[in-house]
């Protein structure tokens, strides 16, 4: 990169512009919005909206590839921040094909369909969970599509649910976990469905779907 591109690139970066490059060559991907922190400045070009620059913390989740976590400085409309979810949004994103840290969000289309690359550690599986797990029921709060598959290709869902299990107190968690097409008539409010969770650590909780009749 030259001294112009270089000057370019700080000059974006300052104003929270999307990096060009990757968003012309980079690797689809989603990520979901752990985090935003709005800084102090704001952009208006033209009679358009003001945009502010801001710091997002986002799980980037590359088609095919692991997922990891980075920082992108990028600038969005105002009227738009209401809406971001801390942990559920999810957005369209670009990755830079030698550089994973560069990153560019794109919060004019839909997150695009990815296939999860299969976990490094055995023990965060979800065949791990279904075969160590204790089991409990739950009862599902909502569930939606995440237009990714897992990397076995099957379809991956988040789910809110209020975890049962026999002699513990309830409690609530939000988790993503493969969900075969014949498990869809299962995904409504106030279904009752078995699940499998690791006691040291309840956020690892998989719905077991050969155990609720569906293979």
């Amino acid at each position: 990169m030259g001294i112009l591109g270089k000057l370019g690139k700080g000059l974006s970066n300052l104003t929270g512009g999307v990096d060009a490059e990757v968003m012309k060559n980079g690797i689809p991907a989603q990520a979901v919005v752990l985090a935003v922190v709005p800084t102090g400045t704001t952009i208006e070009i033209g009679n358009g909206l003001v945009e502010r620059v801001c710091e997002f913390a986002v799980q980037v989740f590359p088609d095919g590839a692991p997922e990891y976590r980075t920082t992108v400085r990028q600038r969005m409309p105002e009227i738009m921040l209401a809406r971001i979810q801390p942990g559920v949004s999810r957005v369209a994103a670009k990755v830079h094909p030698q550089d994973q840290q560069r990153v560019a969000l794109d919060f004019n289309a839909p997150p695009p369909p990815v296939r999860r690359a299969a976990s490094q550690d055995p023990r965060h599986s979800a065949a791990h969970v279904l075969a160590m797990g204790e089991p409990a029921y739950a009862v599902v709060i909502s569930g939606e599509p995440l237009n990714m598959t897992n990397a076995q290709g099957v379809p991956m869902f988040a789910f809110d649910l209020t975890i049962m299990p026999e002699g513990r107190d309830p409690f609530q968690v939000r988790a993503g976990m493969p969900t075969p097409p014949r498990a869809l008539p299962l995904i409504f409010p106030g279904s009752r469905v078995p699940v499998r969770f690791l006691p040291d650590n309840p956020n690892a909780v998989v719905i077991d779907w050969l155990s609720a009749g569906v293979n």
